[in-house]
């Protein structure tokens, strides 16, 4: 059975590992940097039509998280142009960064979610693990990032180490309304997309340090 304090608890687990992830993750080599950013150029790119969406498909008894869909997602527009901005001031193309199968998969099950199989809530598992883990990690990586790398490619961390808490916020309240068929739901996607993200970001990790074992 699944009620609200359940999703609490199951994001302050995932976002104990995801962080651990996030500490662990090479920020200072460029290579890493510039996938991570490549990388969440993808569901970034995604996001404001998926939201929308979400929105378009929300069942009628849940108009009021259908207009915060249509908020969140005028408040993600253009993100995808920071991302771009970003890897070009490392000196890349974003268009030129490998990207993970991992977020190839990630991403282009969130439109299961708005497809006539799925339910629109299961992109709160999603966006709970994405604005939470923004809301508790972004600031630190932030300044992190900037030891290393150019203001310049900060961008989209800059945006979203500030907005990101507010949009936590909201998310928690919007999902306190949901029932207990469709709390399980989010239940299930949050651990997909927060295992996922932890895959991803440990499959980056990994494939910088073998190339720099390789090329010593």
């Amino acid at each position: 059975m699944a009620d609200i304090k359940t999703i609490k608890n199951d994001l302050e687990h995932y976002q104990d590992l995801l962080i651990s992830e996030i500490n662990n993750f090479p920020w200072g080599d460029k290579n890493a940097y510039a996938q991570w950013l490549a990388n969440t150029y993808h569901y970034a790119f995604n996001s404001t039509r998926i939201i929308a969406l979400g929105a378009g498909t929300m069942p009628p008894h849940l108009t009021k998280i259908s207009n915060r869909f249509i908020q969140h997602a005028a408040e993600e527009k253009g993100h995808e142009k920071l991302l771009e901005n970003d890897v070009k001031a490392l000196g890349m193309d974003i268009h030129s960064v490998p990207v993970s199968s991992v977020m190839e998969m990630y991403y282009r099950s969130l439109y299961f979610w708005v497809s006539p199989a799925g339910h629109p809530v299961g992109l709160f598992g999603w966006i709970l693990s994405l604005e939470a883990l923004a809301a508790n990690a972004g600031g630190s990586v932030l300044v992190e990032v900037k030891k290393f790398h150019s203001p310049k490619s900060c961008s989209f961390l800059n945006v979203h180490s500030d907005a990101d808490p507010d949009h936590l916020n909201k998310a928690l309240e919007a999902v306190s309304f949901l029932s207990t068929d469709e709390l399980k739901i989010v239940a299930q996607s949050l651990k997909m997309y927060s295992e996922s993200y932890i895959r991803l970001l440990s499959e980056i990790s990994k494939g910088v340090k073998t190339t720099g074992r390789r090329a010593a």
